[in-house]
């Protein structure tokens, strides 16, 4: 029965180019969502510095061509997706939208801006779901490996020279670069960020190359790969400076363990409330502290002061929070990091006080009611892939699964609901059909002995 149903996975996962080449052009289109600085990098390169079709242009033909391919397919294959909870999420947003706007006087093109920040993925989701089935693993992983060579030379290049290298700014004024330097101790560090808006999701993006690497060792001498894929995705990882993506790296790794080598089905289920716990441990227990002044009060990667101003910068929209109305803490206030970032003194200095925090952001947008809505969203779309990874261990679908199960706790560093959004419309890509993941089933059972 192994042998046959193995025999079958290469057959169903063949490299097929006619067959592969709408699909690949879709995944590629997300590719491209995802590393949201490399065709604006391109067109500076082209037009000497401008940006004629920036990221939302970018993205609004992204979808547009998915929406395509959802009338030349004639199919919407939802099966496992958490299509109650995503009705609820839409809705949701289209009814609290004249409350930001009446209520609390937000223009409409403010509000349009944040929903395409923090929401554009996860409400187009579905129609992901009329290209599910029809890219093989073998040219998904293909583009990945490409991706990541060219992604970590320029990175390496970034670190090892401390010189950005790519434009942070466009001359119109359609495209700029905010967080490429790490500063502690008086000094400035390049933090590596590639072809990426910035370094934590490079980082995210070596995440998932790393666990991919983890994931090919499941085959016969597939370590011979693997193992050092993932050593140069972690090597390069370190360039991102960024101690969230570290800490993202250390439980995807278990996590895609569990995926490769794990028996139960059930596997991996509760990672993402675990690591949840850690990122609440490391933010709260005052543990880095301790470890920063053990070692030293100069420069290094164990100093604590970004997270107490992170800890500060929390502090302040919280206490916004509790001084708001009850309807504003149930629906939102409508505001939004991408917006209009508010601004305090510090040391004789005006400092960015950003949110970094996915449910105190969209707390602060959609309130209460929102976040409860969109943390499940999160979820529903976080079973979706796991059970890829469960049913079809191929080392992309490992790779996604196992950058899906830090969710939770990245978003207490971080806002990346759109960023993990475009990677479950990826995973929605390369996902099995349902008619042909009950035809493996029924042939399946057919072969268990009586």
């Amino acid at each position: 029965m192994s042998e046959f149903i193995n025999n079958y996975g290469e057959i169903y996962w063949s490299d097929q180019p006619e067959r592969n080449l709408l699909p690949g052009m879709a995944m590629v289109a997300m590719m491209f969502c995802v590393i949201n600085c490399a065709l604006p990098e391109l067109e500076m390169f082209l037009t000497g510095g401008s940006v004629p079709f920036p990221n939302g242009f970018i993205k609004t033909a992204s979808f547009a061509f998915l929406f395509v391919l959802l009338i030349l397919y004639k199919t919407l294959d939802l099966k496992s997706f958490p299509t109650l909870i995503w009705v609820s999420v839409v809705g949701y947003l289209g009814l609290v939208f004249p409350f930001l706007w009446f209520i609390q006087r937000k223009e409409p093109s403010e509000i349009l801006l944040a929903y395409n920040a923090y929401y554009c993925p996860l409400i187009f989701a579905p129609l992901a779901f009329a290209v599910r089935g029809r890219l093989s693993q073998q040219w998904a992983l293909r583009i990945f490996l490409s991706t990541f060579a060219a992604s970590a030379i320029l990175g390496w290049a970034q670190f090892i020279l401390q010189d950005p290298i790519v434009k942070l700014a466009s001359n119109d004024g359609n495209f700029r670069i905010f967080a490429s330097q790490w500063m502690q101790g008086g000094e400035r560090s390049t933090r590596a960020m590639s072809f990426f808006g910035n370094a934590q999701e490079f980082g995210s993006f070596l995440v998932v190359i790393a666990a991919i690497g983890i994931g090919m060792c499941v085959s016969r001498g597939g370590w011979k790969k693997g193992v050092p894929l993932y050593l140069a995705a972690t090597a390069t990882c370190y360039t991102t400076l960024t101690r969230a993506a570290f800490v993202q790296l250390f439980v995807a790794s278990v996590a895609a363990l569990t995926f490769t080598f794990g028996k139960k089905p059930s596997r991996v289920t509760w990672q993402p409330l675990i690591a949840l716990c850690l990122g609440l441990v490391i933010a709260f227990s005052g543990y880095a502290k301790q470890i920063s002044d053990s070692i030293s009060d100069k420069k290094s990667l164990a100093d604590d002061s970004s997270l107490q101003q992170r800890l500060m910068q929390w502090g302040i929209y919280t206490s916004k929070l509790q001084h708001s109305s009850t309807a504003q803490q149930f629906f939102g206030l409508g505001f939004c990091q991408a917006d209009k970032p508010a601004m305090v003194p510090l040391k004789e200095e005006w400092n960015l006080v950003l949110v970094d925090n996915l449910y105190l952001a969209l707390t602060l947008h959609i309130g209460l009611v929102g976040t409860a809505l969109m943390v499940a969203l999160l979820w529903g779309m976080w079973r979706f892939v796991r059970r890829e990874a469960i049913d079809q261990p191929t080392p992309v679908n490992i790779g996604i699964a196992s950058l899906w199960s830090t969710f939770l706790m990245t978003g207490m560093f971080n806002i990346q609901s759109a960023f993990y959004g475009f990677w479950f419309l990826i995973a929605v890509i390369l996902a099995r059909r349902s008619t042909d993941a009950e035809w493996e089933s029924q042939w399946v059972e057919r072969l268990e002995p009586a």
